[in-house]
């Protein structure tokens, strides 16, 4: 796991000043081993966080033998060395041991197609002298963040996009708050930063280095899967699934596992302790309130594997304390409360470890939100929201659930737990059009359970992987996450809905095949999901309290946005009701404030570079 930078601009030449400057910039997503490239129209900045092959043969940027060929990148593949013995058999020699020389060689061998052959996560610029162009990819999950900024005939990609403000000024896009405000993440292209582009996953862009022209193409769509006919079983499934846990635990310098106590970690962690030679490091985190705490089924694994359990205590204080930094982490507002507690987490992990597997994409993929357990019922609220009369009835039960669903795709706004009345009152102007990128991917399927599939995997899914990214690589710790794997998505996109999403249950194969590795009362217990007493912590000063505090400020960069009087009365009703769903609402806007305030705090701009 790694960070880089590629600039590109025709007869430009870039210099060591800038370049020093994003080495800083990066330099926590690679503290291992560092290295810079720049000639004419070219600029490469690399840091390295050394997981495969660590030995300084494999630093990059790396260049093929030849000088026509040169790579930077991020990620991992886990299929590498049945490529790199493909590659042998046509004759092609190696003279590392690890993934990157893989990438590059397969580049010569097989064009931009080599695209077809890697399964993991990665972003990655290649430089070929010999066509002239520059080519930038990645995964097709968008596990792996690469951020585009183009402007007249010079192009940027960068893994994090505060190395864009080194030669320009950042600021925040509008149309990225409104969905920020509604779904707590800006989803497809949109990177939260006016004029910077996040690169969708499954593409691919292409730069004439000669003209600075570029072009973006689709290596790989997703969601395609979906559309199959052919079907599978639940023991292909459960096939894929185990082989998916193996293949992540490839590393020469060892790995953790973090566990929630939930069926998703749990499951990994019984995987991987079954494949282990020694005793693994399994962290978790523990709250002081006992109703979130899931303690006690971490220690169910803890009893029936071999594994060294490590809690870590977050308190109301430590929380509120690394809110700031898990902001700046992240490049924007957490799109979850489990960020914080994930920030301070991945802090305690590196202090032993370099590699962390996760459980993150088990919900998108096998149906674990409540959304998929009463689909049937949306479904038809849905529909009825589209009657005409429907807008006459009280906003009450049973018709309040039909009503909130009144010009709005269900599969869409079934995952927003809380009223939006109250944002939209104090945010008039911020809300996302009919016509985001959420709807225009559930418009491309008719039946309602591949519409929630296909608009969490393509919008919700990636908020999940950018922020473990980001958070874990802010203390050089590389997350890896199996349950996200292209090979074992298309196995279960094609598994029949009567078996993958029946109703009434939620993720009910990866339930099935959990139950063979791990205690009942576990598997088939009610999803936590990290909730947290924000109602609570709002209430204290010294805690979470504090940035409520912050918003009544007369320079609180959210009052540039919101009506202010709006905002005031739901401060103040909930000082006096302390009601936890407001809370809810004002957490939402404290990180965007938050993230506001950020903005001055980004690397300086180095005028002479500006764009």
């Amino acid at each position: 796991m790694c960070g880089f930078a590629a600039f590109f601009q025709p007869k430009r030449m870039f210099s060591n000043i800038l370049l020093s400057a994003i080495d800083k910039d990066l330099y926590h997503r690679g503290p291992d081993s560092g290295g810079n490239l720049s000639e004419k129209g070219i600029a490469l900045v690399f840091r390295r966080l050394s997981i495969l092959d660590p030995k300084e043969i494999s630093d990059q940027p790396m260049t093929s033998d030849d000088g026509n060929y040169t790579i930077v990148y991020n990620g991992e593949i886990y299929n590498f060395k049945s490529i790199k013995n493909k590659l042998i058999n046509l004759g092609v020699n190696f003279k590392t041991s690890g993934d990157t020389e893989v990438i590059l060689n397969g580049y010569r061998s097989f064009g931009i197609k080599i695209l077809d052959y890697l399964q993991g996560m990665y972003s990655f610029v290649i430089i070929d002298r010999k066509k002239g162009i520059a080519l930038a990819a990645r995964d097709p999950f968008g596990i792996k963040p690469l951020y585009m900024l183009r402007a007249g005939n010079f192009t940027g990609f960068s893994s994090e996009m505060r190395v864009f403000s080194r030669i320009r000024k950042a600021q925040p896009d509008p149309q990225a708050l409104s969905e920020l405000l509604t779904f707590k993440w800006a989803a497809g292209e949109l990177s939260n930063e006016l004029g910077i582009v996040r690169m969708e996953g499954g593409s691919f862009y292409k730069i004439n280095l000669n003209d600075g022209e570029i072009k973006k193409y689709k290596f790989c769509e997703t969601l395609d899967c979906l559309s199959k006919n052919e079907e599978t079983s639940i023991e292909e499934a459960q096939e894929a699934m185990i082989k998916s846990i193996e293949d992540h635990l490839l590393s020469d310098v060892g790995y953790s596992l973090q566990l929630s106590g939930g069926v998703d970690s749990s499951l990994i962690t019984a995987i991987a302790s079954k494949k282990s030679k020694s005793k693994l490091l399994a962290y978790g985190i523990s709250l002081n309130e006992k109703k979130y705490d899931e303690f006690k089924y971490r220690k169910m694994v803890k009893k029936k594997y071999p594994i060294e359990l490590i809690d870590l205590k977050i308190t109301n204080k430590s929380y509120a304390d690394a809110l700031p930094e898990t902001i700046n982490s992240i490049e924007g507002p957490s799109s979850h409360g489990g960020c914080v507690a994930l920030w301070l987490l991945c802090k305690e992990i590196s202090k032993k470890n370099k590699v962390v597997l996760t459980g993150e994409g088990a919900d998108e993929f096998f149906g674990g939100y409540e959304r998929y357990a009463i689909w049937k019922k949306l479904m038809w609220q849905e529909r009825l929201s589209k009657l005409p009369f429907i807008q006459f009835f009280p906003n009450k039960h049973p018709f309040k659930g039909i009503k909130n669903f009144l010009g709005r795709d269900a599969a869409i706004y079934s995952s927003i737990y809380h009223d939006l009345n109250p944002l939209n009152k104090i945010f008039p102007e911020f809300f996302p059009t009919p016509f985001s990128y959420r709807n225009k991917i559930s418009k491309k399927f008719n039946n309602f359970r591949d519409r929630l599939y296909s608009v969490d995997q393509k919008s919700y899914l990636e908020s999940l992987l950018i922020r473990q990214d980001k958070i874990s690589m802010a203390s050089s710790l590389e997350a890896r996450v199996p349950f996200v794997h292209l090979p074992l998505w298309k196995i279960l996109a094609r598994l029949p809905h009567h078996i993958k999403t029946p109703g009434k249950i939620t993720k009910p194969v990866l339930k099935f095949i959990a139950s063979k590795h791990l205690p009942n009362s576990l598997v088939y217990r009610r999803k936590n999901g990290l909730l947290l007493p924000y109602d609570k912590w709002l209430s204290d000063d010294a805690g979470l309290g504090r940035y409520l505090e912050m918003l009544t400020e007369n320079n609180a960069p959210i009052k540039e946005y919101a009506d202010n009087k709006k905002l005031t009365d739901i401060i103040n009703l909930f000082r006096k009701e302390r009601n936890y769903n407001i809370s809810g609402l004002l957490n939402k806007i404290i990180n965007i404030d938050l993230w506001l305030r950020n903005f001055s705090n980004r690397p300086k701009l180095i005028k002479e570079f500006e764009i």
